[in-house]
């Protein structure tokens, strides 16, 4: 499959689940690199993570950094 489709499916996947993309990143090399790029991080359902988790600060930070809709909803609730 070429690695512009394999990067569709790992920017769909980490939309849908943050279990799913860490599976996806388990299954090969070449999925784990593709799942660390940056570029992902746009991607994140950053509203869907358990709180139990607790999202490290660095990875909000990139996300927001990225532009994900998510944080940038986060932060727009959190200043109005």
């Amino acid at each position: 499959m070429p690695e512009e489709i394999q990067a569709l499916v790992v920017e769909r996947v980490a939309g849908n689940s943050f279990t799913d993309l860490y599976g996806l990143r388990a299954s090969c090399k070449t999925m784990k690199a593709l799942a660390e790029r940056s570029r992902v991080n746009h991607f994140y359902d950053v509203l869907s993570v358990p709180r139990r988790l607790n999202m490290p600060p660095e990875l909000f930070k990139t996300c927001y950094a990225e532009r994900n809709p998510s944080t940038l909803y986060m932060k727009g609730v959190q200043f109005s």
